[in-house]
């Protein structure tokens, strides 16, 4: 992986949960607010101040993340992408749901801006939109969000869910002033539609394949173009993945090979062998090197070469220069561990760079 690929990389992940979080913690403060929860212990804490601050901030981190999910070499998006809901060749349907909830968002804090032009009924009636922004970008997260299945990403998602249900409820239940209403049966459509979503996430997002089931590809015309001449992969291409992991060793001298079978989602005939070669580390592997292939149904090893950069601090992520003639592409590949034997996850290349082995 590349500096640049790296910073950009870690710089959508990490902006993306950060924004998640101040627009978790901006819905929990405003609903508070409408319970009068206050407390001489807390000097005014929980105030519309607080609220809007952090509904602000949060706009700025999904700036900061659209922003680098554009200019991530890896997903090759353009401005309609991240702007135009709906119309991503990455996940079309979850990425589109993060725009509309980028969008919604954006329009209740413009209201906030402008409520003493539009007046409060009009104020009102907009920022009840805010729980379905919140809606949005959590099933967005969850279905488009790359560390959805690790642990603490279960406990984001699952806690902010939680705190919103149970304000959002007893909101509903238990007004805060003896004029307002109880909803029990919105409570009751609230209380379904959450539970839903918690349904949907643990046999879904949280499954292993949900990478193909998601539609995480990138589609191109070139790519098909090539496809139609034998080789799919020479204009550059982006696709998702399942397979199956064999070891072999270690030997007496701590020789550990893994071999990764992996067959591409959308390229009829496509496939990928990945060869990792290391020491046994007490368990883990220490990698030494390895090789990468890319075939068809056709031509098994269209495309091969060597392994230049293995990361596997969180997701294993590899990278690796492979040729077919005078073509040369760099290939970058994301490892999602399944199981004990299986794998899934995504793949891409574009043109080759010089690199270093590992």
């Amino acid at each position: 992986m590349t500096f640049w690929q790296a910073v950009t990389w870690e710089t959508a992940r990490a902006s993306g949960i950060v924004a998640y979080l101040l627009f978790t913690g901006s819905v929990a403060v405003g609903l508070a607010l409408t319970q009068h929860w206050q407390n001489a212990r807390w000097p005014r804490i929980i105030n519309a101040e607080m609220h809007n601050f952090l509904a602000l901030v949060g706009l700025v981190f999904t700036a900061l993340h659209v922003t680098a999910v554009l200019v991530d070499p890896f997903t090759h998006f353009g401005l309609g992408d991240v702007l135009l809901p709906f119309v991503s060749h990455y996940r079309t349907f979850w990425m589109g749901l993060g725009i509309t909830g980028l969008y919604v968002g954006s329009a209740i804090l413009i209201s906030t801006w402008l409520r003493p032009r539009i007046g409060y009924t009009w104020w009102r009636r907009l920022h009840g939109l805010t729980l379905v922004g919140y809606l949005l970008v959590t099933v967005h997260g969850l279905g488009t969000g790359s560390d959805t299945r690790t642990w603490w990403g279960f406990v984001l998602y699952g806690g902010s869910i939680a705190l919103i249900g149970y304000l959002l409820i007893q909101r509903l239940m238990e007004p805060a002033t003896v004029r307002a209403q109880r909803h029990p049966v919105i409570a009751s459509v609230v209380g379904v539609v959450l539970g839903g979503v918690v349904i949907w996430a643990l046999v879904g997002p949280l499954q292993a394949g949900w990478n193909t089931r998601a539609g995480g590809t990138i589609a191109s015309a070139a790519g098909m173009a090539q496809a139609a001449t034998g080789d799919p992969y020479k204009a550059g291409f982006s696709d998702t993945f399942t397979g199956t992991l064999a070891q072999s060793g270690p030997d007496d001298n701590g020789n550990t090979t893994l071999t990764l079978h992996l067959t591409l989602a959308t390229i009829t005939g496509g496939t990928a062998q990945v060869q990792i070669q290391g020491q046994d580390d007490f368990g883990g592997l220490n990698a030494t090197g390895g090789t990468v292939t890319l075939g068809t149904a056709a031509q098994t090893q269209l495309y091969t070469g060597t392994i230049t950069t293995l990361d596997g601090r969180r997701a294993w992520r590899v990278q690796a220069q492979v040729s077919h003639g005078t073509d040369q592409l760099q290939v970058t590949i994301i490892l999602n561990f399944t199981g004990d034997t299986t794998i899934s996850g995504s793949i891409a290349s574009g043109p080759a760079t010089t690199a270093t082995s590992v």
